[in-house]
């Protein structure tokens, strides 16, 4: 895999974790045309056997709930939250 490719899924792997701290949901498209939309878990960090051509992270990512082959993603988005459904903490 070239750097390009591999800077891809690193990208798609921190978006994703960066979505799991807001709560954001993200919307992932795989190679087959079928998109996974949720709340996604960040992908589990690794340097083991299982790392995905040393980006760090295993070939997994879970979004709502359901695992998806980080190396079948092929398009990834963030989606804005709609109005009035953030809830705001008082200061």
């Amino acid at each position: 895999m070239d750097d390009v490719v591999s800077q891809f899924f690193v990208s798609v792997g921190k978006l994703c974790a960066d979505a799991r701290l807001a709560r954001l949901t993200v919307c992932l498209r795989v190679q087959d045309g079928k998109e996974w939309v949720g709340v996604p878990e960040p992908p589990p960090a690794t340097e083991a056997a299982d790392e995905l051509d040393q980006t760090g992270y295993r070939d997994v990512v879970s979004v709502g709930g359901v695992d998806v082959r980080l190396s079948d993603v092929v398009e990834a988005s963030i989606r804005r939250p709609e109005p009035g459904s953030v809830e705001r903490s008082a200061s």
